[in-house]
């Protein structure tokens, strides 16, 4: 009842505080000026609470093995800075990996031996409000813990970001899955706190095609319902399935009519999907800014994006740390290019290998430096790589100091087709074992490919050997579904909405060719980042 009863109260202090979007800017602009210019000092106050002086902390084991103490800490930050002293610790063997993060595999470092949960890295100063369960933007179903304080923090970067793009009072629509994805109801809480609710609301998957508790359902509504009871117009979740693109390409035409720009917050491929139906229809989308997540900007979606007058802004985020990143004004030639937020988190490169895959990626170790983040990182993996570089730039991000740059992100260890991941799961032994059993042949006949089409979707192919022989492929895709779907490890999240996301999208698909060898000459399972983006990386 004291949870229930916090939720309840807190969501209405929560919408009491909500700023115009004049005030969310200014106080923006001023605060995270602030925290960049204190990064370091905010680092140092963060560690020392939630790791030093904290006995459960999953980092001390690491630390004490190293004798890196908070004073050896504090001077190696001083003395070198902060990115620096990360690789230091990260050397030291002071980091965890994506799978010892979520309790995949044992931490095996220094002498020592353990398995930790990803709960071991909850931020003990967050007190819940509700949770939610990434999955359906990046990661393999974590439960990150949101409370009211983190949603405000996470405001200020949005208003800064829309301001950026001339959209601070455009009007906004969120196209995302409802509970239990996180995307959809966080963003529709921050933009409404910055005064400038969505007035659309549209989710890809029927409500009640989700098997969600009665505690999600009834809080998604009762956040609807005080919103409006509080004055503010916060929209009902509308199901618009990803082959009716069209209805959400009519939205921004008609806002276009009234409005110079508006906003889309949604998927990158279902932004590549408004702007074909866009297209088809001849509707007008020039000046709609798509601020797009859950998958990288490529080229090809950019390209596909442009092509109708919008502007495509990339927006990375991981729901352990919420949005880091975002593109600013200028442009670059990564299409995925952005500024990532300093003040809130720190990125350095590390050198690994991708599992079953043969090549090395610059992956990406998160620390945190915001207070309020649900998890307390330092030096986690989340399975991402990408390049990051210090650099000047003429945009308002740099104003604030915001020189760190980073681009070409992607993941060694998820799946993507449509904003809907899914990794670490036993698609392996499906692949390996359960296919051939069916439907013939060994296990190098069998490969799952993440392939981008012409016009920028995105398709996972299913490759079957020939030498099979005559396979049903209708059967093929439904039988490796249900597998998938029953999988021990699947995530909630898209065992709810990523089934019927792939059917509509018609994302999984089979194709009679030959599974794709290396560069070594090996046939593994899958080929998860696409051999362009890692050409640079091979040995």
């Amino acid at each position: 009842m004291k949870k229930y009863a916090k939720f309840l109260t807190g969501l209405i202090k929560y919408l009491h505080g909500r700023m115009s979007p004049q005030e969310a800017i200014v106080m923006a602009e001023a605060l995270l000026k602030e925290r960049v210019a204190r990064r370091e000092d905010n680092f140092l106050s963060l560690i020392k609470k939630s790791v030093y002086e904290y006995p459960k902390s999953p980092y001390l084991k690491l630390l004490n093995a190293t004798k890196i103490t908070y004073p050896v800490l504090k001077k190696l930050i001083e003395q070198e800075g902060l990115e620096k002293a990360l690789t230091h610790l990260q050397l030291e063997g002071v980091f965890f990996t994506v799978e010892e993060f979520k309790g995949k595999a044992e931490v095996a470092r220094n002498g020592l031996r353990f398995m930790l949960n990803e709960k071991d890295f909850d931020n003990p100063f967050v007190s819940a409000a509700y949770e939610v369960r990434s999955g359906a933007t990046r990661s393999a179903g974590t439960r990150i813990r949101i409370d009211y304080d983190y949603l405000v923090q996470r405001s200020f970067y949005d208003a800064f970001i829309l301001n950026l793009h001339d959209a601070l009072t455009s009007p906004i629509a969120n196209w995302f899955p409802v509970f239990p994805g996180a995307p959809g109801i966080n963003s529709s809480l921050r933009f409404s706190r910055i005064g400038n609710p969505p007035k659309k609301w549209f989710t890809q998957v029927e409500k009640s095609h989700l098997k969600v508790n009665w505690e999600k359902r009834l809080g998604t509504n009762y956040i609807i319902y005080m919103s409006r009871l509080l004055g503010v117009p916060m929209a009902k979740p509308e199901v618009v399935d990803l082959n009716n693109a069209y209805k959400v390409a009519k939205w921004a035409s008609t806002m276009l009519d009234h409005h110079e720009n508006c906003v889309v917050y949604t998927f990158a491929s279902s932004a590549v999907r408004v702007c074909m139906a866009a297209r088809d229809n001849v509707l007008n989308m020039k000046g709609t800014r798509f601020l797009v997540t859950g998958e990288p900007l490529t080229p090809q979606k950019k390209k596909e994006i442009e092509s109708v007058g919008a502007i495509p802004i990339p927006v990375y985020g991981i729901s352990e740390a919420g949005v880091v990143a975002a593109g600013c004004t200028h442009a670059y030639p990564q299409s995925d290019h952005c500024h990532y937020f300093k003040d809130t988190i720190a990125i350095t490169n590390y050198r690994r290998k991708v599992p079953l895959c043969d090549a090395e990626v610059n992956g990406l170790l998160f620390s945190s430096l915001l207070y309020e983040s649900p998890k307390i990182l330092l030096n986690v993996e989340m399975g991402d790589y990408g390049i990051i570089e210090t650099k000047r730039c003429s945009c308002k991000f740099d104003a604030l100091g915001y020189d760190k740059h980073i681009s070409d992100i992607g993941s060694f260890e998820k799946l993507t087709g449509e904003g809907v991941t899914f990794v670490n799961t036993d698609f392996i032994k499906i692949i390996e074992e359960i296919m051939p059993r069916e439907f013939g042949g060994v296990s190098t006949d069998y490969q799952l490919i993440e392939e981008e089409s012409p016009n920028g979707l995105t398709h996972l192919n299913l490759m079957i050997s020939p030498r099979v022989g005559i396979v049903d492929e209708t059967a093929a895709i439904a039988f490796f579904i249900k597998h998938l779907k029953n999988a021990d490890d699947s995530p909630e999240s898209w065992t709810q909405s990523g089934p019927e996301m792939w059917e509509q999208a018609g994302t999984l698909r089979v194709k009679r060719e030959n599974p794709i060898p290396t560069k070594r000459a090996k046939i593994l399972p899958f080929h998860i980042i696409k051999e362009t983006q890692l050409k640079s990386y091979y040995n």
